[in-house]
């Protein structure tokens, strides 16, 4: 838990991310998934220093060095779905990097870009960023979709840490909940009619 409001900076992530590999080895990271507030000079070149293999959605005017172009002019051509990798290694942040992108079009019809930046491995960009919807797929159920969390009036840290513990416990009860209704009950209805 923060003792502020916002989320944490590049110094408390680099920290966080020592004190899990403190205590589970980086041999238990697979990759670190984030959206474009988690990035940076100093973090990626940590991550990178560290091998530790991202994909972390960035901005779409980020300044991609080599070319002297913002980031998402490298996915211009692109049609409205379609994926594409950047063949070369370019310079991002003051880092070498790979960048992968799509166009796609926002709840408001506006088109946009999804531009990740990755360590290594590009291709499999899409396919480990799509994973993270399941982290905003949490944070709905935690704030607005079930749990009101946001709600609480509780500030005293200890206490936070004790209610985020126990409404993540329920959260992760109900999902596995749904998990064996969709898979179990929905199929076995199916096969009755």
């Amino acid at each position: 838990m923060l003792d502020k409001l916002g989320n944490s900076d590049t110094e408390e992530r680099i920290d966080l991310i020592k004190k899990y590999i403190e205590w589970f080895g980086k041999q238990s990271i697979n990759c670190l998934l984030a959206d474009r507030e988690f990035v940076g000079d100093k973090w990626l070149e940590f991550l990178n220093n560290k091998n530790i293999r991202y994909y972390i959605r960035i901005r779409n005017n980020s300044y991609q060095k080599q070319a002297d172009i913002k980031a998402f002019w490298l996915f211009n051509n692109l049609k409205v779905g379609e994926f594409y990798h950047y063949p070369k290694i370019v310079e991002l942040h003051g880092q070498r990097c790979y960048l992968s992108g799509s166009k796609t079009i926002d709840r408001d019809g506006n088109m946009e870009f999804l531009i990740i930046v990755s360590f290594n491995k590009p291709e499999q960009a899409k396919a480990y960023y799509k994973q993270r919807w399941q982290i905003e797929t949490l944070f709905r159920g935690l704030k607005s979709s079930g749990f009101n969390i946001e709600d609480t009036h509780v500030s005293d840290l200890e206490r936070l840490e004790k209610l985020f513990s126990l409404t993540m416990i329920a959260f992760v009860w109900c999902y596995k909940i749904g998990d064996y209704l969709d898979e179990n009950i929905k199929k076995n209805n199916k096969k009755t009619w």
